[in-house]
């Protein structure tokens, strides 16, 4: 007979740790009592007595003052009762029973009923009654469910050890019921969740199970119901002696399986008798089939140590389970449970950590599933081994700093250039994800200073990493070294490279009330307002804007200065060179007057081409002063009378006009007079 124990069974982490503080104050004091049984195991109980330790259900003054409040936890009135009589409470309560406790009384402030699917006898769900005032209902499936007469807001939690199937029995019930609005918030332990599914799994595979635990512990009984409902025989024991031998007659295999609370010695007795079973059996059999000489199998002692092996490699990851972590390893553990402020792993046999958010990883995404998912294998570090709950306090986002840290401190060494996302604007500078949290100083963003951090919001950086710290796996970079680097090697190359006469593309980079600077690749040159344009400019910011891409003409470099004077217009079309198809002569034209002087008007036919109405030609009379006829922004029209390209002048005349017009009066009176 082979024998096979369950990958999870035995004490959970709330027992164990309940058992911990009760033989930490045993050592310190030697006098201590539990508020009720510790746990749901008679052998348990019975050896913890024999050591000194007392069950109480009161705070009598005969008890000791030093009382340890049973992984099963309590209500708050328990707390307030043995503060008033001066009673030093311990308290050993589960770390997920007490989850629930804090649901429960949430649940109940925010004004909602508050339904525990679970047994009502059972100490636990009487502590999380009592964390409701009293106002909780409780009810065991789904029939009970259905008698339920219930409207407005209703939260369901659970008992630590019931079965998943039931909570969801449970929750589809309620969820159908009119004018409920249901909030259902899973508390199943996950370690009870664990067993039932490795009872399930173990169950499939075997002739018989046997179940260990205390006769009156609800998980081990749940444990139980699961295997008989598979059709496989099932015997639930509390200890050794009572297995039957006669029970496993012809069994090939047997499986094992035990509840939270039951310890490792108990487990490793039935599995030791179970082995002198098959041991004993075994010789049986060989002496049986040498009498009788019927063509006797051969049972030789590797089956044996076959079977020996089964057992020691059971209890190799038994023991497994078993080990103590210490701050700052790194482990690997499975996801077992995955919610908004934190993800349940199991590490190992009884252990099981929690990830808050925060460790998660170095940016956790408003759904956390989408960077871990329920099974998955993931590498964590061990922040304390115990935190004030008693829970295995985990980090995910430090396994990933310290997997990512040895690639950073090579790209260090090589000098290489990362990049990485501004995720946050703090005092003095940015935070940025370079796969681990990396710091960016104001001083070291760019060549210059920067006024305003928050531009930079989402912004993808390209930077050096300029020192790392390995004791908080973050590191200082700066962008300010890339850039001035890029900058130096453009310089020196553009000035290889600049000629007079070039068309060079720059980018403006600054704006003054004359001109504006255009980087030319590391060397700036002066774009003067008067050569933007072929037409009047009245200020730089007309034409162009910072951080605009343009071609530029360059028309002087001085070297020894480190000057360069560039042109925008000579890029662009010159106008002159079609004015004489665009403005004939004797063609009339409206144009705008630009300029006023003594001898006559500047007028614009159009960006860049001016002609001059000279004072004679602003009237047909006499005219002192141009002011007296025209003024500046005025449109008038004009005749044009001469040009002279090679010279960019043009003549043109208001006067002219005026005359055609008289003399096209003057004309079409005399045409009328002749008919």
């Amino acid at each position: 007979m082979q024998v096979f124990l369950a990958e999870h069974a035995g004490f959970c982490f709330g027992v164990q740790r309940a058992l911990d503080k009760v033989e930490e104050e045993l050592q310190k004091n030697g006098d201590v009592a539990t508020y009720g049984p510790l746990i749901h195991n008679p052998q348990v109980v019975e050896r913890l007595a024999q050591q000194g330790v007392k069950v109480i259900q009161t705070f009598h003054e005969d008890n000791p003052n030093r009382v340890v409040i049973r992984s099963h936890g309590v209500g708050p009135e328990v707390y307030g009762l043995a503060e008033q009589r001066d009673f030093e409470l311990i308290d050993a309560t589960c770390p997920f029973v007490k989850k629930v406790q804090k649901a429960a009384q949430r649940f109940t402030e925010e004004g909602y009923q508050v339904v525990v699917a679970g047994d009502q006898e059972h100490p636990e769900v009487q502590g999380i009654v009592a964390w409701t005032g009293g106002k909780a209902l409780v009810i065991a499936n789904q029939k009970e469910a259905e008698a339920l007469n219930l409207e407005g807001k209703v939260a369901l939690i659970a008992q630590t050890t019931l079965k998943e199937s039931t909570l969801r029995e449970i929750a589809l019930v309620l969820g159908q019921k009119e004018g409920l609005h249901l909030e259902v918030e899973n508390t199943i332990c996950s370690a009870t969740a664990k067993r039932q599914t490795a009872a399930q799994k173990l169950v499939e595979q075997v002739d018989v199970m046997v179940v260990i635990g205390g006769h009156n512990s609800s998980n081990t009984k749940k444990l139980a119901q699961i295997c008989r409902e598979a059709g496989v025989p099932t015997y639930h024991i509390e200890k050794p002696e009572e297995l039957d031998c006669q029970c496993f007659q012809g069994i090939q295999k047997a499986g094992i399986t035990a509840g939270a609370s039951t310890p490792h010695w108990i487990i490793e007795e039935v599995v030791q008798r179970m082995s002198d079973w098959n041991q004993e059996g075994t010789e049986n059999k060989e002496t049986v089939e040498q009498e009788n000489a019927q063509q006797p199998e051969e049972v030789t002692q590797e089956a044996d140590m076959e079977d020996m092996g089964t057992f020691e490699e059971t209890f190799k990851k038994y023991e497994e389970g078993q080990k103590k972590f210490e701050e700052g390893q790194l482990i690997t553990g499975e996801v077992v449970k995955v919610s908004y402020d934190e993800i349940l792993v199991h590490v190992g046999g009884k252990s099981e950590g929690v990830i808050p958010r925060r460790e998660i990883a170095p940016r956790v995404p408003d759904n956390v599933e989408e960077i871990v998912k329920v099974g998955q294998e993931i590498p964590v570090v061990v922040l304390k081994a115990e935190n004030e709950d008693g829970t295995l306090l985990l980090s995910r986002r430090r396994a990933i700093e310290q997997e990512k840290i040895v690639a950073i401190k090579e790209a260090k060494e090589r000098g290489d250039i990362v990049t990485g996302e501004v995720i946050a604007v703090v005092k003095g500078g940015l935070r940025v994800d370079i796969g681990i949290i990396g710091f960016v100083p104001a001083s070291l963003i760019e060549r210059g200073y920067v006024e305003d951090l928050d531009q930079y919001l989402g912004q993808t950086l390209r930077m050096k990493i300029m020192e790392i710290d390995d004791q908080r796996n973050n590191a200082v970079l700066s962008q300010k070294v890339v850039l001035e680097e890029e900058y130096q090697k453009a310089r020196k190359q553009t000035w290889e490279e600049i000629e007079d006469h070039q068309t060079r593309r720059g980018t403006v980079r600054r704006l003054t009330d004359f001109g504006a600077f255009v980087d030319l690749g590391g060397v700036d040159g002066l774009l003067h307002i008067s050569e933007m344009s072929w037409g009047r400019v009245k200020h730089p910011s007309d034409v162009v804007k910072e951080g605009d891409l343009i071609d530029v003409y360059v028309l002087k470099v001085d070297r020894d200065k480190e000057k360069v004077s560039l042109g925008l217009k000579q890029v662009l079309p010159n106008p002159w060179s079609t004015v004489t198809e665009k403005y004939p002569i004797d063609s009339i034209i409206e144009v705008t007057i630009v300029r006023l002087t003594t001898f006559g008007a500047f007028a614009e036919l159009e960006p860049g081409v001016d002609g001059l109405i000279h004072i004679s030609q602003l009237a047909d009379r006499r005219v002192n002063k141009p002011e007296d006829v025209v003024s500046v922004g005025q449109q008038v029209k004009a005749k044009v009378l001469d040009i002279k390209e090679d010279e960019r002048r043009i003549s043109l005349s208001m006067r002219a006009v005026q005359d055609d017009q008289e003399q096209a009066e003057v004309q079409a009176y005399l045409d009328n007079q002749e008919n």
